[in-house]
């Protein structure tokens, strides 16, 4: 199951309770995967497929959420995952009345919806991005990335210099839809919207995807359509 099928079957969750329900399709949705609407209920739920690697879900992610569902006029926020949550995002979701709901991803959706497009961030990932584990990856100045691991919720990695390091899969979310809505992207871009400090291993990394190349001055990518 890849994330936009967890977010179908989130979706199916809440049908099943009376809600009517629909995946967000704005590129920039603040935190927002999932909208579900009841009478004056508007619920934002934020999904994360985390079940099978490591990773938690922290409590930033929690406070963003919370900034996201005031954003869209919503009265209520729910986390939605098949993963764990750190000790103070509990905390913090305690605090803010953010409801976490655990959906087991082993569980094949029900609803016909599928997607058919064959250029969108999970088909990308699921073709080009996840066979990248166990490669090595290396720049024009002899430079190396080995992909040591690869999930839905991150990507860890070996830089040349010895360092390992993991990259969020948000990062490589908000970069892909950006590249496929808006043809291209920068280093300061990802800079700007990434505190990890891993532009050049995201632009390495998604140098890989054959209609994704290689920009210089500004250092980016172009999508070739």
């Amino acid at each position: 199951m890849n994330p936009r099928q967890f977010e179908e079957l989130v979706c199916e969750h809440f049908r099943n309770s009376g809600y009517e329900a629909k995946t967000n399709s704005y590129v920039g949705d603040y935190g927002v995967d999932v909208f579900a609407t009841k009478g004056k209920e508007k619920i934002a739920v934020q999904v994360k497929m985390y079940g099978g690697g490591t990773r938690k879900i922290n409590r930033q992610m929690v406070m963003e959420l919370h900034g996201a569902k005031d954003y869209f006029d919503c009265t209520k926020a729910v986390i939605a995952t098949d993963g764990a949550l750190m000790t103070d995002a509990k905390e913090v979701a305690s605090k803010l009345k953010i409801e976490v709901l655990y959906i087991d991803s082993s569980f094949v959706p029900t609803t016909k919806k599928t997607l058919t497009q064959d250029k969108t961030f999970d088909s990308i990932w699921e073709k080009y991005i996840i066979p990248l584990q166990g490669k090595t990856l290396t720049r024009d100045n002899g430079e190396t990335n080995e992909i040591l691991k690869v999930n839905w919720s991150e990507i860890e990695r070996l830089t040349s210099n010895g360092n390992k390091g993991k990259i969020k899969v948000e990062i490589f979310r908000q970069a892909i839809n950006k590249l496929l809505a808006d043809g291209s992207i920068t280093r300061d871009y990802i800079n700007q919207n990434y505190v990890g400090r891993a532009s050049s291993g995201v632009i390495l990394i998604l140098s890989q995807v054959p209609f994704f190349k290689l920009t210089d001055k500004p250092t980016g990518l172009k999508y070739i359509k």
